[in-house]
């Protein structure tokens, strides 16, 4: 009987990990309004009604896709080292270079093109509500990130690094917005325009030694962009 319940899971497993990469494809070729429930079903040979089953609908689908994928970034994404010796606009780039290559190794750019709508377009709904704690959770890495590195104001005062990682999220989102909706913008360009974008900032809020190059906080931290661990480069 445990054998038995252990292969159904594992069916039931594999038939789910089937119809993600199904509608990853196509919602990735096709747009996702252009997708229909019958065409994931025919792409992964079940019926119609087994995908509803699992998923519910097109937008469960996508909860599935952008959750699925950040787990496995936790699982198995590589350690990424923190930066030494480096202007902080260089830390601030890669970090959000990172992202946005992680991002897009997830799903396509007309996925996260259509989730981003659907948080404006339809807030209540699940996928808007995952959507967002799915950048909460963002915000929270870029804060972890962060903290590994002594930044020092000029003003002298303490800086919240979690209003500052907000901060600087905020200053990055129009360029992943156009990283997404623009069709010919390389990862190269959205890192110049991050550098172009959070360079007048950091200037005013940061001493030129920070600025220069941000000591590294601790020694013992290790960190990936999804599940909050540092790891510094020896």
């Amino acid at each position: 009987m445990v054998v038995d319940s252990g292969l159904r899971d594992r069916k039931k497993a594999r038939r789910h990990d089937d119809i993600v990469a199904a509608a990853i494809e196509l919602f990735g070729r096709k747009g996702v309004d252009a997708t229909t429930i019958a065409d994931i079903a025919a792409a992964c040979e079940v019926s119609a009604p087994t995908v509803f089953n699992y998923f519910g609908s097109k937008d469960g689908l996508l909860v599935a896709i952008i959750e699925d994928g950040t787990r496995r970034k936790r699982e198995t994404g590589s350690l990424r080292p923190v930066l030494r010796d480096v202007p902080l606009i260089d830390v601030v780039v890669d970090l959000f270079s990172t992202i946005s290559q992680e991002t897009l190794d997830i799903a396509s750019r007309r996925v996260w093109r259509y989730a981003e709508a659907s948080v404006i377009r339809r807030p209540e709904t699940e996928l808007s509500a995952r959507y967002r704690n799915t950048s909460r959770l963002l915000v929270d890495a870029i804060a972890a990130r962060l903290g590994a590195y002594a930044l020092r104001t000029r003003s002298g005062a303490e800086m919240d690094v979690r209003v500052l990682a907000r901060m600087l999220h905020d200053l990055w989102m129009p360029c992943y917005l156009s990283l997404i909706t623009e069709p010919q913008m390389t990862l190269a360009d959205h890192d110049a325009l991050v550098s172009a974008r959070m360079q007048p900032f950091l200037a005013c809020v940061f001493d030129d030694a920070t600025l220069a190059a941000p000591a590294v906080a601790g020694m013992d931290a290790d960190l990936t962009l999804f599940d909050g661990r540092i790891t510094h480069a020896r």
